[in-house]
C-alpha cells in the first residue's frame, strides 16, 4: 500500500492540500518514507507552502532562542551599543547558506569592531548551535547556549 502512495506522490497525483494532508499524517505516525517523498512533492508543487509548513517554524525557533537569550542576560538594549540593538537576520541566512540565523551584537565606544552572538540551524536535520565572536578574537562555534553564553560574556569585557 505505501509503495503505491509513495508512487503516486512522485508521480504528481496529489494536490497541495492532499501532500500537506500526507505531511501531518506521515509525521504523526512516524511514517518517514512517506514523509520524505510528500515533502520533496510538496516543495516542487508549491514551495510557499512547503517554507509555511516546515521551514518557517525552523526560524522562528531561532529568532526566538536567540530573543530569549538576549532578554535573560540583559544583552537586548545596551545604552552605548555602537551598533543597533535587537535580534537582526544573519547574512548566510540571507545568502541562502544557513536555513536561519539570527543575532545580537554589541561594540563598546573604544572597539574597532563589534562582538556578536548568533544562533543558528544549518539546516532541516541539524541541531541547533551558536557562533560568538569576540571584537579582538575569532569565531566560535558551540554546541550550548551555555557555551555561548559563557563565551560571549568574556566577549563583551572591555
Amino acid at each position: 500500500m505505501n509503495d503505491k502512495i509513495i508512487e503516486k506522490i512522485t508521480a504528481g497525483g496529489y494536490d497541495r492540500k492532499q501532500l500537506e494532508n500526507f505531511c501531518s499524517n506521515a509525521e504523526r505516525l512516524g511514517r518517514d518514507d512517506i514523509l520524505s517523498v510528500a515533502k520533496a512533492a510538496l516543495k516542487e508543487q508549491d514551495p510557499r507552502s512547503y517554507t509555511k509548513r516546515f521551514v518557517k517554524p525552523i526560524k522562528d525557533k531561532i529568532q526566538q532562542i536567540a530573543a530569549e537569550i538576549a532578554e535573560s542576560e540583559g544583552w537586548a538594549n545596551w545604552e552605548n551599543n555602537k551598533v543597533d540593538n535587537g535580534i537582526k537576520v544573519g547574512g548566510p541566512m540571507m545568502r541562502g547558506e544557513e536555513l536561519a540565523e539570527f543575532y545580537f551584537s554589541y561594540r563598546h565606544p573604544s572597539w574597532k569592531r563589534a562582538s556578536y552572538f548568533v544562533v543558528f540551524q544549518s539546516d532541516e536535520k541539524s541541531s541547533v548551535q551558536y557562533k560568538v565572536k569576540p571584537y579582538n578574537g575569532e569565531e566560535l562555534i558551540v554546541d550550548t547556549s551555555e557555551d555561548a553564553i559563557k563565551l560571549y560574556r568574556a566577549a563583551i569585557k572591555p
